[in-house]
């Protein structure tokens, strides 16, 4: 990591009109691009009955009933989801699920959150490096590999934290530290670990930037809710009062050794979009603590680039580059030696090449499959037997049909407590889950209740409780 001088870096000075930022066409096409393209990936793997995994259905129960004035139990969990992570931002998509009461909601409303990040990004780069450099990296950040992850991967709650990060960093590469604390702070409600990412903030500011009170406050405010809700709040919500992801952490130390064919690459990975210019920058430091957590976790799913895991760090890195690209402009003349010079003047470019590069083996290059907007003919037969379920009603279902039924239904999966009032079987094997369950079989986790089939076609079963 490049040692920090006390020289503050250049800022350019535009002028009010300027700053009005409605004026670049350039930007909001990146933006509506961003938009249309995630939208795209993720509504269409909802419609042909494609889930990345049960996150979507939890997600879509949980905001249904928020949107009703309830507390967020969540049956497919067999818990209040406050129990399981402490995210009560996704509140916020109450008002709009009430009006549209559909998974699409939540997979819209993450696109949505994602494209707006770019936004400030863009500022930031505007405002240190040009405009037309600027442009060049938000279109690189929005299509970023963390990013589409993020979005194929059904929705999550770290989607809030994406924006956040974005318009607290930018602040922050532009000596704005008063927004850049106040967009941070926010992050507490997003899930418990964020509080560790303010943690690295507040360092920053208090080392880096000389703002040691802003920076010990924010510091202590990340750190005093992470550890409040991992040790308070969860457990208050879980049926057994504990924060079950203890169990992914670090219980020998042959999980800081082993491993590293995977994560290896997940860090390099990490580097590469923006051709390593973000560890020129301190604002880097913010990525450590999430980055750490996930090292010395037991948990494989935590060390690759899968899932939605590096969505937080885009913004993060991408913001450290411009920051540590600009550092690099201001050197003198006489320290600017090696590949140094040459990367100072191209460095936008280079990113924006390895993003492109980077898209064909990213998530959105589904946008380009054929079968990505081909729906299965199981599928079909499923959505044709939900419609003959009432509205209200207590479901035991498959994985392919958690999302749509949660948004109306009392939905469980395939193992409800209590015998349901439906049981809808889907034996069409999935993109990942590859089982297949009997339907005696699940009728047989109800011994006192009796069904009857009231729909059978291919690989689909409708069966009705019957008293």
């Amino acid at each position: 990591m490049t040692v920090i001088s006390d020289r503050p870096a250049t800022v350019r000075r535009i002028s009010p009109l300027r700053q009005v930022r409605w004026g670049d066409p350039a930007l909001w096409a990146i933006v509506v691009t961003v938009f249309a393209a995630y939208t795209t990936m993720s509504v269409a793997r909802y419609v042909t009955g494609n889930p990345g995994s049960y996150d979507l259905g939890i997600s879509t129960e949980a905001v249904a009933r928020y949107a009703h004035g309830q507390a967020p139990v969540v049956p497919i969990k067999g818990m209040d989801i406050l129990g399981d992570h402490f995210s009560p931002a996704v509140v916020v998509l109450a008002p709009f699920f009430r009006v549209f009461p559909s998974p699409v909601t939540l997979l819209v409303a993450q696109a949505a959150l994602a494209a707006a990040s770019v936004v400030p990004v863009h500022r930031a780069a505007e405002q240190l490096l040009g405009r037309g450099d600027a442009r060049l990296i938000a279109a690189a950040y929005g299509l970023s590999w963390g990013l589409s992850h993020m979005v194929w991967a059904d929705f999550h709650e770290v989607a809030f934290a994406v924006p956040l990060l974005a318009c607290s960093m930018s602040a922050l590469a532009r000596r704005r530290f008063r927004a850049a604390a106040v967009w941070a702070t926010l992050l507490v409600w997003v899930k418990e670990d964020q509080g560790w990412t303010l943690v690295g903030i507040g360092l920053i500011l208090a080392v880096a930037y000389r703002q040691r009170l802003a920076g010990v406050l924010l510091a202590a405010w990340g750190a005093g809710w992470s550890l409040l809700a991992t040790y308070v709040l969860i457990p208050a919500a879980n049926p057994h009062h504990t924060y079950e992801y203890w169990k992914d952490g670090p219980h020998h130390l042959d999980v800081l050794t082993s491993g590293w064919e995977t994560k290896g690459p997940m860090l390099v990975l990490l580097l590469l979009p923006t051709a390593a210019l973000a560890l020129r920058s301190p604002l880097a430091l913010a990525a450590v603590p999430a980055v750490a957590l996930r090292l010395v976790s037991s948990n494989p799913a935590y060390w690759g680039t899968d899932w939605h895991y590096n969505a937080a760090l885009m913004p993060i890195l991408f913001v450290a580059a411009i920051d540590g690209l600009n550092r690099l402009r201001a050197r003198p003349s006489w320290a600017r030696r090696g590949v140094s010079p040459w990367l100072g003047v191209h460095g936008p470019a280079v990113v924006t090449a390895v993003a492109a590069a980077t898209l064909f083996n990213s998530p959105v290059e589904q946008l380009w499959q054929p079968g990505t907007y081909r729906t299965p003919r199981h599928i079909e037969l499923a959505a044709q037997a939900e419609r003959m379920i009432p509205s209200g009603q207590t479901v035991a279902a498959t994985m392919g049909q958690l999302a749509s039924l949660g948004a109306r239904d009392e939905v469980c999966g395939t193992h409800c407590p209590v015998a349901p009032q439906w049981i809808l079987l889907d034996q069409g094997l999935g993109e990942w889950w590859q089982w297949q369950v009997d339907p005696s079989a699940m009728t047989s986790d109800y011994p006192h209740a009796r069904y009857q089939t009231v729909f059978h076609e291919g690989e689909v079963w409708l069966l009705k409780r019957v008293s």
